[in-house]
């Protein structure tokens, strides 16, 4: 049961995310207090323990993206609602898997741009910021280029979705 309704918010945010480009406080806030309800109901206080607990990790494991810029708060905040469904293991696991899948939707992007001729392809940019590197040692950021494929907005609840859902079947 706990699953079923992970499973609906994960897509409902995911289809929100998409449409949209955000994520509604009043969704993520409703599936984490109902987690947090169910855990109660089912487990008692160590139920509500573990989604407490499964909160915070499921907020901090997407709080540095965050901070950095390289997700949203509503990610973070989806994260930590499903964490009060998977308990602190289970929100650690889903996190790596949506980073692993958020990860290889981006190489997607940024591999469309070799055969999207109306795009502005990365790759040059990439190139400047390895070579940089491997000259000076000192890492160097170059913001995408207007149009370029890597600097549109990426719903990344979608990889959310994806990662949690693939967790749920793994295990």
């Amino acid at each position: 049961m706990l699953y079923a309704i992970c499973l609906m918010l994960v897509v409902c945010a995911a289809a929100w995310d998409l449409r949209q480009r955000r994520i509604p406080n009043r969704l993520v806030l409703a599936g984490a207090a109902i987690g947090l309800l169910l855990q109660g109901a089912l487990a008692g206080p160590s139920g509500v323990l573990a989604a407490l607990y499964g909160l915070l990790v499921g907020l901090a494991i997407l709080m540095p993206g965050y901070l950095m810029g390289f997700t949203g708060a509503g990610d973070a905040k989806l994260m930590a609602a499903v964490g009060t469904f998977l308990g602190p293991l289970g929100a650690l696991q889903a996190g790596l898997a949506s980073i692993l899948v958020g990860g290889a939707i981006g190489i997607g992007f940024a591999a469309s741009a070799l055969f999207n001729k109306s795009s502005v392809s990365p790759w040059s940019r990439y190139g400047l910021m390895l070579k940089t590197l491997s000259v000076t040692g000192k890492p160097l950021y170059i913001a995408p280029q207007e149009g370029e494929v890597m600097g549109r907005k990426f719903p990344f609840a979608v990889s959310i979705a994806i990662g949690t859902t693939g967790w749920m079947i793994w295990i």
